[in-house]
């Protein structure tokens, strides 16, 4: 890797399969960047890979699932949830580039604590830090990957959007209070995030009035993301046939169902994005109809 600046330059090696040269020496770290939707194909591969037998697997996926699946294939102890909050786009075919704030969260799933991860990446300069209970961090992260997503992608709409539309962010506000209310029905405590004050927003989202809690979502998620468009609604736009709204919307409203609760926004716009993606749903239907997706949900 070459440093000029802030500019990193390194290279990538592709494999073409298990026997490669480049998979024989063993592995002590694989990081999973996967889609959701790919953990389970993602987790075969791996274990089919004997350089990685005795790797630690480091998950900075999206959503709620993704480390059950990959501990029902490695065992839990050798499972690390991670949350990033480094915000990245894709700037060429061989280019991203990332901002300054944010850094990655870790939380092993056993006994383990796999700390000697936060010394390996000290040289990426990336700010990473140990929390105890993987579960705060992965729910806590959920609550910030719903916002300006899944309205966004049923809507086609971009975050500034669904924000300045009553009826869209009352959708968007429904879905973060329902699942602030699984977590706490789970025992789940929200934690604070790397330059992400996501505790503080789950504590008090349900605390403030509508009109205020537009106001500080519209400064810290429509217009933090600028020209950047959310990952559900990338997805539906490239055609892509799978979305990961299971694991985010779809998590939550899983989860109410099993406990009891109800949890109508998020469960209804899992089924509309997912129809989307799979070409059962008429995205038209509910293109730019905010009003429209509310009368679903209802």
């Amino acid at each position: 890797m070459r440093v000029e600046g802030n500019v990193f330059q390194t290279s990538a090696q592709a494999v073409a399969g298990i026997d490669d040269v480049a998979l024989q020496a063993p592995f002590e770290l694989v990081v999973l960047a996967v889609k959701s939707f790919a953990t389970a194909q993602a987790a075969a591969a791996i274990a089919d890979i004997p350089a990685c037998r005795n790797a630690s697997i480091l998950t900075v996926q999206n959503g709620v699932g993704n480390e059950e699946v990959l501990a029902d294939v490695f065992g839990a102890e050798r499972i690390v949830a991670g949350a990033l909050t480094v915000a990245v786009d894709r700037t060429g075919p061989n280019e991203v580039s990332a901002t300054a704030k944010g850094g990655l969260c870790i939380a092993p799933l056993g006994s383990n604590p796999h700390n000697w991860i936060i010394a390996a990446l000290s040289t990426a300069k990336l700010s990473v830090r140990a929390v105890s209970d993987w579960q705060s961090l992965k729910w806590s992260k959920l609550c910030i990957n719903i916002l300006g997503n899944g309205v966004c992608a049923a809507l086609d709409w971009t975050p500034a959007q669904v924000y300045a539309d009553d009826i869209a962010f009352s959708i968007e506000r429904a879905s973060l209070l329902e699942a602030i209310a699984v977590m706490s029905l789970l025992g789940v405590a929200p934690i604070n995030l790397v330059n992400y004050p996501a505790a503080l927003l789950i504590r008090s989202a349900p605390l403030l009035p509508a009109p205020v809690l537009r106001m500080v979502l519209t400064n810290r998620v429509a217009r933090a993301r600028g020209d950047k468009l959310p990952s559900l609604l990338m997805d539906l736009r490239a055609g892509r046939e799978h979305s990961e709204v299971g694991t985010l919307n779809g998590a939550v409203a899983l989860h109410a169902i099993k406990n009891g609760l109800r949890a109508p926004s998020n469960t209804k716009l899992t089924e509309i994005v997912t129809g989307i993606a799979s070409g059962t749903v008429d995205w038209n239907a509910y293109r730019g109809k905010p009003g429209t997706l509310q009368a679903a949900i209802s």
